[in-house]
């Protein structure tokens, strides 16, 4: 085994570990774990909470996730990966600043975008290759394959994140981490917390009154489900877990 794999995987209880030939097999490979995993069976969840997958490619590690089960061990899930982007120019940028114009489009173009699969892209962080225009029949433009690296955020089932906190009702709370919007239902959030709508502004709050939830504070929350598409990440989350909750107001 190779030790950058050993140094995943080794001493962890319920290990499942496997090589990849791309990013893509390896991300299946976790969801199809935690979609596969019942969220009420305590061994089921220890096994998917130690997922781990590796994708590489000539023994080089190019991709891994980590998943953690308590607050303590939290870490952001970005993570940089190889992608593609096209971009069309028209002919009044040809000159001596075209590669510069290039870039520069595609920083705009793809900066704060979502993936679908992949998540959203944080950062341009290189430029590996700008292929050589293709002119497009009839219009004159022209289009530029380029490759990239970039660091993409995408949150996994049973993630523990950081959120802000943007608004809140009866029905739950909603929130945001980075560009990703979270919903929690009140069912989600603990019993001996009510929500308070006559206050300004409304709030949950516990019994005591010494926990308070409003908007603009930082939680720490589960993820316990999402949906991907092509324009965006939606998720479900759940402060009903140890060390889940208030970060600071």
């Amino acid at each position: 085994m190779p030790e950058d794999c050993k140094e995943q995987v080794h001493r962890y209880s319920h290990c499942d570990f496997k090589k990849f030939d791309t990013p893509d097999q390896a991300w299946d490979f976790v969801d199809q774990r935690s979609s596969s995993s019942n969220g009420n069976n305590y061994v089921n969840d220890a096994y998917k909470s130690n997922n781990k997958a590796i994708a590489c490619r000539s023994d080089n590690q190019i991709a891994k996730r980590d998943n953690y089960q308590e607050a303590r061990a939290y870490k952001r899930t970005d993570y940089m990966i190889s992608l593609e982007h096209e971009i069309l120019l028209h002919p009044r940028y040809f000159g001596p600043q075209l590669l510069d114009t290039v870039k520069q489009k595609l920083y705009t173009e793809v900066e704060g975008t979502c993936t679908g699969k992949y998540g959203f892209v944080v950062a341009v962080t290189t430029i590996d290759n700008i292929g050589a225009g293709i002119i497009q029949p009839g219009q004159g433009f022209v289009v530029y394959p380029v490759k990239y690296k970039a660091i993409v955020f995408r949150p996994f089932k049973g993630e523990v994140l950081d959120a802000i906190v943007t608004q809140v009702n009866k029905v739950g709370m909603f929130a945001e981490i980075g560009p990703l919007s979270c919903f929690i239902s009140h069912h989600s959030i603990p019993e001996d917390m009510q929500f308070c709508p006559n206050v300004n502004p409304a709030c949950y709050k516990s019994k005591e009154e010494d926990v308070v939830i409003q908007a603009d504070d930082e939680i720490r929350l589960k993820i316990v489900g999402t949906r991907v598409d092509a324009t965006g990440i939606f998720a479900i989350g759940t402060l009903m877990d140890d060390y889940l909750g208030l970060v600071c107001n």
